[in-house]
């Protein structure tokens, strides 16, 4: 009679424990990581850490894809063009339907001036094999 109570209360701990458990974090939450992650690379000018959040099927008509937007950056900074620069998230919204994300507005400034930024996200597995947000179009309105 005993182990059949110590049984049940085992039963009850763990089912209880797992029903306690935290989910993690929710998809929107995932996305506003990938887009502090993307906005403190951008900051830092470490063009590296900031094609580490985007999509291997990034494509944008004006850049191409993920190597050309690499040349672009790096010629950005090259150049001075982000001297000063900010990424200001404050009205941003976070949109999320099923595995696209979108993010609008961001506004980024430097030196040339500022624009907007909208962006949007795909969930899919990286080269790696992991399953995350990645950034699959940027556009700006502002130029």
């Amino acid at each position: 009679m005993v182990k059949r109570v110590l049984v049940v209360m085992l039963v009850a701990v763990v089912a209880g424990g797992c029903a306690s458990t935290p989910k993690g974090p929710s998809d929107a939450e995932l996305v506003q990581q990938r887009i502090e992650n993307f906005k403190a690379a951008l900051l830092a000018k470490d063009v590296d850490k900031v094609l580490m959040n985007v999509s291997e099927n990034f494509y944008h008509p004006e850049v191409g894809d993920k190597a050309g937007a690499r040349d672009i950056m790096q010629q950005g900074i090259d150049s001075g063009f982000t001297e000063g620069g900010q990424v200001d998230l404050t009205n941003m919204q976070i949109k999320v339907e099923k595995d696209t994300a979108t993010a609008y507005p961001i506004i980024a400034s430097a030196a040339p001036g500022s624009v907007t930024v909208g962006l949007t996200l795909k969930k899919e597995k990286a080269k790696d094999g992991n399953l995350g947000w990645y950034i699959t179009e940027i556009n700006v309105e502002g130029i």
